[in-house]
């Protein structure tokens, strides 16, 4: 971790995505319950179907989105009029795609085959109320979210991540008061999109507000629009958008996937357990994101060495925390589970093992994938999220009368596989290599240790190979090792900068 305070600049954006992280997990032990309480597991499972559905046609501006951000984000430090065009001439292109999903939601009420591919109910007494309340939703979204989370990109190379991790933490809040007051007052699908609806807009356009007085130099800012640039950006970004709808699908279409298999019954039980994986997805996250605007200036001013050795701290640290992580808590999982829920949902400990296993897989690849991602290298993107959708999807459907809902943990994990040797290879390929780095093979032995570690237990344990506390207790060892491993092959610069920056917040606590 070269370069300055990134350690500082990160340790602080984490602590507020931290604390993001921790409601968010809290916002699921209670809502969960109180759905289920006042909604039913029909009504709940309705009201998730819904949402994926709306995930997934929101999903077809993410692309863009995350192709012009990115480009914000890289211009920032060359080209600032080069960034405003950009910015402004965004307008276009969310024109284009806010008009298609509003055409995609507005069919629903008419072609019964896009509804059912949506999850929309088909020949059921609610399922107008229910296609009309998506349509609400994207309503608020296309003339709300859509532009403003372009804008929003604007805070994280202009040195306001801490402020935007704020903000993201705003959104949870909204959303989870939407869901838990229509849930308690027993609201339909089309009552509960209203509020959830009022409360996107209300938090977008305060959100707007907030980087208009704090970057005032950037407003108005569609001022300047240029529809050829517009376009071109969408054209660029078409494979991004690609991708993005893709990944969606694997975290939305399986909800329907599963719905359409096994009934809306079916839905609280894949998506409560899978809440838990994504606990350390989450950590991740937290602990990944405040490094994007430092990894992509590494990659814009031509500084592929202090990449390289970021990456290796991550590795030893953030490996460390997730494999340990998700190992000691395993033990508890079925009796927290089964409070969580009220024992009203059963616990498929085949397919929690199975998705806990892909969350170490993931977290491995994680910060060279957000590295790529951060500097729009659309081909990666597109290959990853293909893997991960042809075996977690497609697997997941294909297994089903053999394993249950089991055979979507697998399928997920074999598509991580594939997608980390995607981006591990490009990675030190084109990042790495062709930029006159040499890479250290050395630091792949912890890393390998570390989550090969956990992964095999969890394979084991999600398949019954073994279930007693000594391989739990030899996993433990290997991530052990491997954390002691990699820490004693990290720089010493690096080492001491770590360790400084652990006394320092210990010093504050």
């Amino acid at each position: 971790m070269t370069g300055g305070r990134i350690e500082y600049r990160a340790a602080k954006v984490s602590v507020v995505t931290g604390i993001s992280t921790i409601l968010a997990v809290a916002f699921q032990l209670v809502s969960v319950p109180i759905c289920l309480k006042y909604w039913g597991k029909e009504a709940y499972g309705s009201w998730l179907a819904l949402f994926s559905g709306f995930m997934l046609v929101r999903s077809l501006d993410g692309g863009y989105t995350a192709f012009v951000g990115n480009k914000l984000n890289y211009l920032y430090h060359q080209n600032t009029d080069a960034l405003r065009n950009h910015l402004s001439s965004a307008v276009a292109g969310v024109v284009v795609i806010g008009s298609l999903q509003l055409v995609l939601a507005a069919g629903t009420l008419f072609l019964e085959p896009l509804s059912a591919m949506l999850g929309m109910p088909v020949g059921h007494s609610d399922g107008l109320l229910t296609k009309l309340g998506l349509l609400v939703l994207i309503i608020s979204w296309v003339f709300t979210g859509s532009y403003i989370g372009i804008v929003h990109r604007l805070l994280i190379p202009s040195g306001l991540m801490y402020q935007a991790a704020w903000w993201a933490m705003g959104f949870q809040v909204s959303q989870f008061g939407a869901i838990v007051v229509a849930a308690m007052l027993r609201l339909s699908m089309l009552q509960t999109s209203l509020v959830f609806a009022l409360s996107q807009l209300t938090i977008y356009v305060t959100s707007a507000i907030y980087v208009r007085m704090r970057l005032p130099s950037f407003f108005p800012w569609w001022h300047g629009a240029s529809v050829h640039t517009g376009l071109s950006d969408l054209g660029q970004s078409i494979a991004l958008t690609v991708s993005n709808v893709i990944q969606q699908s694997v975290t939305y279409g399986a909800v329907l996937i599963v719905s359409a298999l096994a009934g809306p019954v079916a839905v609280p039980v894949f998506t409560t357990i899978r809440t838990l994986p994504n606990l350390w997805t989450s950590v991740t996250n937290v602990l990944t994101a405040p490094l994007l605007p430092d990894v992509v200036r590494f990659h814009a001013k031509g500084e592929p060495r202090k990449l390289m050795d970021t990456n290796e701290a991550f590795w030893v640290l953030v490996g460390s925390v997730v494999n340990w992580g998700t190992l000691l808590l395993y033990p508890l999982i079925p009796y927290l589970y089964g409070r969580w829920t009220a024992h009203a949902v059963t616990l498929n400990h085949a397919l929690m093992c199975l998705m806990l296993g892909s969350v170490v897989v993931s977290n491995a690849g994680a910060l060279m994938a957000l590295h790529l991602n951060g500097i729009n290298s659309l081909r990666v993107a597109l290959a990853t999220s293909i893997a991960r959708a042809v075996f977690g999807l497609g697997g997941g459907a294909l297994g089903f009368r053999q394993l249950g809902l089991s055979s979507f943990g697998l399928g997920i994990l074999a598509g991580e596989l594939v997608a980390i040797v995607i981006t591990g290879h490009s990675f030190v390929r084109h990042e790495l290599t062709e930029r006159g780095v040499k890479f250290r093979s050395a630091a792949l032995g912890p890393v390998m240790l570390g989550t090969g570690s956990a992964l095999l237990f969890f394979v084991g344990a999600g398949f019954g190979w073994w279930s007693s506390e000594w391989s739990w207790l030899l996993a433990l060892a290997g991530v052990g090792a491997a954390s002691v491993w990699g820490w004693n092959l990290l720089d010493l610069n690096i080492r001491a900068r770590l360790t400084h920056l652990t006394r320092r917040l210990l010093r504050k606590w």
